[in-house]
């Protein structure tokens, strides 16, 4: 399982086709920073890429607390579940 960490709300169009496009089944995101914000902007995150692909979205509980925004979708992540998920994930790609 490779673990994609996105900090950025949005970036270029060739950099946001570029990591979607790298996922691969069984895959995780990770939203940090900013880009929690995605997650209330339903067409930043593509979610239906996610779901046929069976990849888990993740965010961070502090960063969601920080921005003022309770999302609906992902599982919140505290700083110990994220030091987990990134020993268990077998490569990282941070973008």
């Amino acid at each position: 399982m490779t673990l994609h960490q996105i900090n950025q709300l949005s970036y270029t169009n060739n950099t946001e086709s570029l990591w979607q496009q790298s996922l691969k089944q069984g895959d995780a995101v990770l939203l940090i920073e900013e880009a929690i914000l995605r997650l209330t902007q339903p067409h930043s995150t593509p979610m239906t890429l996610l779901e046929e692909n069976h990849i888990c979205l993740y965010y961070l509980q502090r960063d969601a607390e920080g921005y003022g925004v309770q999302p609906s979708l992902g599982k919140a992540l505290s700083d110990t579940e994220w030091v987990e998920l990134t020993f268990f994930a077998s490569s990282h790609i941070s973008w």
